[in-house]
């Protein structure tokens, strides 16, 4: 999906040749089945010194607190309230450009993981509790060497949180952290991997690479692995990136082909798998359709990369109806020039990006009639996109509505939002 200078730009290959779109948090592509996308294309990407990569998300982000709405609201209704927003910036993160706080998940109680970056550019997870906590999180094993560390991606109802970590050779493993605090790495057999979501009942989705492939895997509470391909010959397959399990153990995700095209896919609890391609998506490299959250009800949002828009990657806002219809929109304050839905909660609450025609990012918010809210973290710059500069970057929305992200300030350092 495009990106001008991401900084979640991920997507490529490393020492195990994978290729794909992931945006890293930071500025460089990490070969890491990461989700910090507009990166938030996990995937298991390559590490480069640009996290900008450009390869998938082209989409933009957030823009000011406006509490205005585009589309759905009636004249003389009541202006939304204004969002509240707290910022939260983990002990021991950089102040540098690229360095700082990402939120990435939030869970049902307003509990927020992610990871951050220190002043020696390596990586750590954290947990940021409602009430005050906060925890960092460092996988046995993982490397303290820049662009190395441990990244948090999910968290579930009991506080257990997974994500993946890179060790000290730069090889990316699977973790999953209890609520306890004790964390359990793990790999399927012979691979490198990353978990990329879990979960209430504790079941872990996630991506590996061995020497037959690209693959996806569900790990349950109890350690045991399944795995799955998504077209059923990993060998045509670069990455393989299951977004999102919901309750049921549904996943949705997306995986890259050989001609570096993204595709959407759905299995379900019963390991049906269906590829999901959405109308009009491109299919030249590096576009194509991404699925990156999934609901309850079954209700899937990601984004549709339609290529060169004007001299700039497009990607547009995606919904996939349980009944499998698809619905491609952009907010109206974007005048259509490029979006990206990033999530979605059980009341169909949509929360996403977009980039307005001066290349400046914002979030937006889309209810279940269609309404639209747009926002801004009032401490984000207001600057185009490029890598240093990111604006409002949303990545999550719980239950009750509240969203977790992070923004890019003046000296381009990241800091993690939540706001209700």
């Amino acid at each position: 999906m495009d990106v001008a200078n991401d900084s979640r730009s991920m997507y490529m290959i490393v020492t195990l040749c994978i290729m794909l779109a992931t945006r890293f948090p930071q500025g460089r592509i990490i070969v890491a089945y990461a989700r910090t996308r507009h990166q938030q294309f996990p995937a298991i990407t390559q590490r480069s010194a640009a996290m900008s990569s450009g390869v998938l998300a082209g989409l933009l982000f957030l823009v000011p607190l406006v509490a205005s709405c585009g589309g759905g609201g009636s004249s003389g209704a009541q202006p939304p309230p204004t969002p509240a927003f707290t910022t939260i910036d983990a002990l021991g993160a950089g102040a540098g450009s690229l360095q700082g706080t990402f939120g990435i998940a939030i869970d049902a109680g307003g509990d927020v993981t992610g990871n951050f970056v220190d002043s020696n550019n390596a990586l750590h997870g954290f947990l940021k509790q409602s009430g005050g906590g906060e925890f960092s999180i460092d996988a046995p094993g993982a490397g303290s060497q820049p662009n190395n560390g441990t990244e948090a991606v999910g968290i579930n109802a009991s506080g257990e949180i997974a994500g993946y970590f890179f060790d000290t050779q730069g090889l990316e493993h699977s973790f999953i952290r209890g609520a306890d605090g004790t964390i359990t790495a793990f790999d399927p057999p012979g691979s490198t991997s990353g978990a990329q979501s879990l979960n209430d009942s504790g079941t872990v989705a996630g991506g590996f690479v061995d020497a037959n492939g690209a693959h996806g895997y569900l790990r349950a509470p109890d350690g045991t692995l399944t795995t799955f391909d998504p077209t059923g010959d990993p060998t045509q397959v670069y990455i393989v990136v299951p977004q999102r399990i919901n309750a049921s153990g549904a996943v949705a995700g997306t995986f890259t082909d050989l001609g570096a095209v993204f595709h959407g896919f759905l299995r379900t609890p019963d390991g049906t798998i269906t590829v999901l391609d959405a109308p009009n998506a491109g299919t030249a490299s590096n576009q194509g359709t991404e699925l990156i959250d999934l609901n309850s009800a079954g209700v899937i949002v990601g984004g549709i990369n339609v290529g060169i828009v004007n001299g700039v990657n497009t990607t547009h806002s995606l919904i996939v109806a349980a009944d499998g219809t698809y619905t491609v929109f952009d907010p109206p304050q974007s005048a259509v020039h490029s979006s990206l839905a990033v999530g979605i909660n059980d009341s169909g609450v949509v929360v996403g990006e977009y980039r307005d025609e001066n290349l400046v990012r914002h979030g937006y918010l889309r209810d279940p009639d269609g309404t639209f809210a747009t926002f801004d973290d009032p401490n984000a710059a207001q600057l185009p996109l490029s890598e240093a500069n990111i604006a409002t970057t949303p990545r999550g929305i719980n239950a009750s509505g509240a969203v977790t992200g992070f923004y890019s300030d003046s000296n381009g350092a990241r800091h993690a939002f939540s706001m209700q």
